[in-house]
């Protein structure tokens, strides 16, 4: 009896720490999910503030609309004109002749590192600086905290036009274009990478609000604005 109980004893014991190590796996997944979450947004981010002063740094003086901002990323991507300059060939991605309901993408950024090692000049954020970490040390020479390495961290923005009511999605009517910016953290060995999907709508600066799209849920204001 008394061994009887002990086997038992010890088999409880078991299924107990079994089961323990089973949640403590599924919680530290499920943080490290929530981490790569967080990491993949912030890279998302970074490629929508990137790709909003690209465009700036695009657009022509003189220019109201983003068609020439088209023309410069589809010469940018394959060479081609605007009407074949988009992305193409991508499995997943709505990309396509601008007609019926599917339209061109045009790729402002392709995937880029996003990580505060610059590549070329040991660990720092200026690639003019060759000195490795001189950048991340205070005063005393020390350095002045960790920073995230950000292995396996990227990101991806895209160039869309908005639905202005004009049949050709590769003409801007209405000064707006949509920015698609995709954060996107890859596994190791091939596994699922997790990924968020950021938009902006943007107006040309060259004239006050500009028209509004059909795709704007708020509606025209009093200020002349969306």
């Amino acid at each position: 009896m008394a061994m009887l109980m002990a086997i038992g004893i010890i088999a409880f014991i078991a299924a107990a720490v079994v089961v323990s190590l089973r949640k403590v796996a599924a919680e530290s997944a499920l943080q490290a999910q929530e981490r790569r979450k967080r990491e993949a947004h912030f890279a998302a981010e970074a490629g929508l503030a990137e790709a909003r002063e690209l465009t700036r740094v695009l657009r022509r003086a003189e220019q109201t609309t983003f068609d020439g901002i088209m023309d410069a990323l589809s010469n940018q991507y394959n060479g081609q004109s605007r009407a074949n300059g988009y992305v193409q060939g991508e499995p997943g991605l709505p990309s396509g002749p601008p007609n019926g309901n599917v339209f061109p993408w045009y790729e402002v950024i392709p995937w880029t590192p996003y990580t505060l090692a610059a590549a070329s000049s040991g660990t720092a954020v200026d690639s003019d600086i060759t000195t490795a970490f001189l950048e991340m040390n205070g005063a005393d020479g020390r350095r002045i905290l960790d920073f995230p390495a950000q292995e396996r961290v990227l990101y991806r923005v895209f160039l869309v036009d908005d639905n202005d009511d004009a049949n050709d999605r590769t003409a801007d009517v209405n000064n707006r274009v949509w920015l698609v910016s995709v954060g996107e953290v890859r596994g190791r060995d091939g596994t699922q990478p997790q990924r968020v999907i950021i938009r902006a709508l943007i107006t040309s600066g060259a004239v006050p609000g500009g028209a509004c799209s059909t795709e704007d849920t708020n509606g025209a204001a009093n200020n002349g604005e969306c």
